[in-house]
């Protein structure tokens, strides 16, 4: 993931860098074609006007020009790494010699004044905003200082028109003039790097969707998609931090984790607040932090950043290409909510709230919300807003958020397989553990066990004489007490343990860090908890009721393979199964605990 980043930030400044060497060949062409202009134009206006200027300044100026330029230009295509560093060095040499030629041809008389405006919108172009305005304000020192300095004499006059008197030899008047041409180049410089700003940063949104698509390919795992999605947004919005908060299994909870002090809070999505609110209406919020309303908002900023005044949360969501009215099989009038709404929110729409009954209070409602199928939010982003200056620009939420559009097909992707993975991991009709995902949870156990000196219990459990209760009742009542016994067994586990389902009527149950006492503990709860509940039809049964046996056997007790605890735990069930049935045996031990 680091040579990713890596590779993305080189791919960044590598396209920065290919466009301002592109635009600063165009910059080079046109100071040729500018010193090709003057050189001609000059002469043209001495002979067609009469004028009688000195030629020795322009020749001096353009040389200088030539020299400097090509000096540039070779440089270009043989040496230059940092264009930018090129591009000031390029525009500052043309403020020097403008400032020249200012002087050369009158100063506020000077035409050669309004190439500064030209040469703003060049800076807006090429580099960022900060230098826009330092070179705009060196626009408008340089002429002052050369104005000022021939206006008390400190320098000598030179002006095209010789003969003529200084057009603005009132000093007030040069005063308004100055006033008006600083005003010019600030507002100039400020429209240029606005929409300079604005292009690059549709440039950069444009560019990063194509990154993002080619980096979504390879990725189908859903924590790999969110980092992905997360390191595009950061480098789009160029926040500080960017903190992704998850929804849980449950779909009742966010649930973010500082990775700082690994701390885990637990945000209820009952509770109304910036970032329920996010997740719940798939829509954007910024939140000032001065207005908190919620704990929940406070101890997540707290954790986040260094006092950020502002922070935007944006959903992260699944796509769906199904509309709500075709979920719900509106039929074609107007009893149904959902009938001809364009909102893909099929959750959320006022009246319907996913399956067409109004709920009785806001707790149900929102149940039901987040069982609906189409419910499609993931988790959120939460990102700081606060400027560093107020140069910069405010993060383009809508931008943001279309980012996130494109990525909610490769989050739909990963969901699906994240769910084909649970399925092919679970028993599908008791929803527990299947045999192949336990038994490689268990050789993982004994693995961690034997390397860090621990023990676990196994725990093999059979219900008693239910092919007796299958042949009487039929198979449906059979996978329906399956179904039953598998979440009585998984109540009376702790949530470090595991259960699955073996084969047939049979279950296998991990228990980790416990010996064999705690394991036949255990055991014996289940047993008895099994034997006191009224099962359907459970009359029938030879006993006239249900009942489970239970085979007991640890690690490193009884074995120092999986293979050989599983042994162990079968042939104790089969004790067991032989005398009496409703009995816990545990391996290696004659006695039955009834």
């Amino acid at each position: 993931m680091e040579n990713e980043m890596e590779l993305s930030e080189m791919a960044k400044m590598t396209y920065e860098q290919s466009e301002i060497k592109e635009r600063l060949q165009w910059l080079i062409k046109l100071r040729w074609a500018g010193c090709v202009g003057v050189l001609v134009g000059t002469h043209i206006v001495r002979e067609i006007a009469g004028l009688t200027f000195p030629l020795i300044p322009v020749y001096l100026i353009l040389g200088l020009v030539a020299i400097y330029n090509a000096y540039f230009q070779v440089k270009l295509k043989v040496a230059a790494k940092d264009f930018h560093k090129s591009a000031i060095e390029q525009i500052s040499l043309d403020f020097l010699i403008l400032a020249g030629a200012i002087y050369f041809s009158g100063g506020c008389d000077s035409p050669f004044l309004y190439y500064y405006l030209f040469h703003i919108v060049i800076s807006g172009i090429l580099l960022p905003r900060v230098w826009t305005y330092r070179f705009a304000v060196l626009a408008i020192v340089l002429p002052t200082s050369i104005v000022g300095l021939k206006h008390f004499g400190i320098l000598p006059h030179f002006a095209i028109f010789r003969n003529e008197p200084l057009l603005f030899s009132d000093l007030s008047v040069m005063a308004a003039y100055g006033g008006v041409f600083a005003s010019t180049l600030l507002l100039t410089a400020y429209f240029v790097t606005y929409l300079s700003d604005k292009l690059y940063k549709k440039q950069e949104e444009i560019r990063r969707l194509y990154i993002l698509s080619e980096k979504l390919r390879s990725s189908i795992v859903i924590s790999d998609v969110i980092e992905t999605v997360k390191e595009e947004l950061q480098a789009l919005s160029g926040s500080a931090r960017i903190i992704y908060i998850p929804l849980n299994k449950s779909k009742l909870a966010l649930v973010y984790t500082d990775t700082t002090s690994e701390h885990e809070l637990t945000i209820p999505l009952a509770d109304r607040n910036a970032f329920t609110d996010t997740l719940l209406s798939c829509e954007a919020h910024i939140l000032e932090t001065r207005v908190i309303s919620s704990e929940y908002e406070d101890k997540v900023i707290k954790s986040l950043m260094d006092n950020p005044k502002e922070i935007a949360v944006l959903p992260v969501r699944a796509a769906f290409t199904t509309k709500c009215y075709e979920f719900f099989h509106c039929p074609d009038d107007t009893g149904c909510a959902a009938y001809g709404s364009e909102d893909r929110r099929c959750w959320h729409i006022s009246g319907t709230h996913c399956h067409g009954r109004i709920m009785r209070n806001v707790t149900e409602k929102l149940k039901e919300c987040l069982d609906c199928d189409m419910f499609a939010p993931v988790g959120i982003f939460v990102l700081d807003m606060t400027r560093k200056s107020k140069l910069e620009l405010r993060i383009d939420i809508d931008a943001c958020m279309r980012l996130l559009d494109a990525a909610s097909l490769a989050v739909s992707n990963a969901k699906l397989y994240e769910k084909t993975l649970e399925l092919s991991e679970i028993d599908g009709l008791t929803l527990i553990k299947n045999r192949r995902t336990l038994l490689k949870q268990l050789g993982a156990e004994t693995q961690r066990a034997h390397r860090y000196k621990k023990t676990f219990g196994l725990l093999m459990l059979d219900i008693d004489h239910f092919k007796h209760y299958n042949d009487t009742n039929g198979h449906p009542q059979g996978d329906i007490l399956l179904k039953m016994i598998a979440d009585m067994i998984s109540e009376n586990l702790r949530d470090t343990d595991t259960v699955g389902r073996y084969g047939g009527e049979e279950f296998i149950i991990l228990l980790p860090e416990s010996d064999k006492e705690e394991a036949i503990s255990i055991a014996e709860r289940i047993r008895k908890a099994v034997d006191n509940y009224k099962f359907p039809r459970a009359e029938t049964q030879p006993n006239g009721k249900m009942t489970v046996s239970v085979g007991v056997s640890s690690y490193p007790d009884d074995g120092d393979a999986w293979e050989k605890i599983i042994r162990s735990a079968d042939d104790a069930l089969y004790v067991a199964k032989n005398t009496g049935r409703n009995r816990v045996i545990a391996a290696n031990r004659p006695e039955a605990l009834i």
